[in-house]
């Protein structure tokens, strides 16, 4: 879109406001809000702000030690540049659009520490060799009252009565996004109470990141509307399923065909899927730590909980971490299914394609498939169990370091710093077990 499509929609919609934004190291969308008449003034060479905001956490808490910037540094400004292709109105409030920065330095390059950057370049190198990477998010959250307590109380899974309960507000979720050009393809109640699942229609790597940042954006401000609170964290209550960030994944060739569509994945013959897989296999552990940035993010990982525990893939088998949907043509596509639903998607996506290409370059072959319940299967390698051994096996990852750079010094910080804050609090659950010891 050319700034001057902009500029006329902007006329005939009476747009006032653009939201300009980015996501930060663990996908909060970070920006400012400009007036239409200087947004389009400025549009192309962008807005200054703080490159703290790349490296803060999730509460905006800076650590000093980050090599990229840091008070020593004098945090200085970088550039937000709008992706004028990324321009949309919001359907919600009248008057205001939005639009999705690309970080920069002051001459003009990338941000090194920029997580869409990241998705960015592996989305390229796909094309590179050959291939467009098409991306399906689906993504779970819990829609809670103003005390924070869930809508019903209810496991009410797939349920249409429950589902009713919460279909104003989910339907004005699905139209909005859709106005907005993201397309909903179908939710449902999940398997906690008001817990949500929305499935995203697929599109290129990048634009399902951006689609994925969208969707969080709207289901918050769209349930404060209702008078609710949406939430994305990956475990919010004890004794219910956790939040999932789940990516459906496949390549499509030259001509917009899936190249997975001719797989010979149940006899492992040599083939693109299976080669994908392998690579998503071989650097699970890597992807699982990308998709589980917090501390609460483990606690969602247990045995039987639909979140998988170890290293293994199956054919349409949901107690693995590589879900097979095989035998459906051009539909034939591998679930990540190890992603928590507070992960940056940025990062996510960009670490299963990467994966996946590396398979193919390196034709790496995927091991026996696993039938029936992987969680009884104990001989199989395991996900990571906890923050702390994700981030010290990903400190020293070389396929890490070639993903994300510089920004792996800023995850790991980030992720030490998490443990730090958690590991310094009394809880609740402290005190219940031992006030009176």
């Amino acid at each position: 879109m050319e700034l001057d499509e902009i500029a006329a929609i902007c006329k005939e919609r009476e747009i006032h406001t653009i939201e300009c934004f980015f996501p930060d190291a663990q996908g909060v969308p970070r920006g400012k809000r400009i007036p239409t008449t200087h947004f389009l003034e400025t549009a192309y060479k962008g807005f200054e702000l703080a490159n703290a905001a790349l490296v803060w956490g999730r509460q905006c808490d800076v650590i000093q030690n980050i090599g990229y910037t840091n008070f020593d540094t004098g945090y200085p400004d970088m550039i937000a540049v709008p992706d004028l292709a990324t321009f949309r109105i919001i359907p919600w409030r009248v008057g205001a659009a939005s639009v999705i920065c690309d970080c920069r330095e002051r001459n003009g390059e990338y941000v090194a520490v920029s997580t869409r950057h990241i998705c960015k370049k592996v989305a390229d190198e796909a094309l590179r060799i050959g291939y467009e990477s098409i991306i399906g998010p689906e993504l779970e959250f819990y829609l809670l009252d103003s005390s924070g307590a869930p809508l019903y109380e209810a496991l009410e899974c797939y349920s249409m009565e429950r589902g009713a309960l919460l279909e104003p507000v989910l339907r004005k979720i699905r139209s909005s996004l859709e106005e907005m050009g993201v397309v909903i393809e179908a939710c449902n109640t999940e398997y906690g109470p008001a817990q949500v699942e929305v499935n995203i229609h697929y599109s290129n790597a990048l634009e399902a990141a951006d689609n994925s940042i969208r969707f969080k954006m709207a289901v918050k401000e769209i349930a404060h509307e209702f008078g609710y609170k949406a939430t994305f964290m990956a475990k919010p209550f004890s004794g219910y399923s956790g939040s999932g960030f789940h990516v459906h994944q496949s390549l499509n060739d030259t001509q917009g065909i899936n190249a997975f569509s001719t797989s010979h994945l149940e006899g492992l013959d040599e083939d693109l899927m299976g080669y994908y897989l392998a690579g998503l296999l071989e650097h699970a552990p890597i992807i699982a730590t990308l998709g589980a940035p917090t501390v609460n993010a483990y606690k969602r990982v247990d045995d039987h909980s639909f979140a998988p525990t170890s290293i293994c893939w199956g054919i349409d088998n949901r107690t693995v971490a590589v879900r097979a949907i095989y035998g459906h043509g051009k539909a034939n596509r591998l679930e990540w299914r190890g992603g928590a639903a507070d992960a940056n998607p940025y990062l996510l996506i960009a670490a299963c394609v990467a994966a996946g290409l590396d398979g193919i370059k390196e034709r790496m072959r995927p091991p026996t498939r696993i039938d029936g319940d992987a969680y009884k299967r104990k001989e199989l390698l395991s996900l990571p169990t906890s923050l702390e051994s994700a981030l010290k096996d990903i400190s020293n990852d070389e396929f890490a370091k070639k993903l994300l750079g510089e920004f792996l010094e800023v995850f790991v910080s980030l992720g030490y710093r998490e443990l730090s804050l958690w590991g310094s609090v009394v809880t609740d659950w402290e005190r219940d077990r031992y006030l009176d010891g």
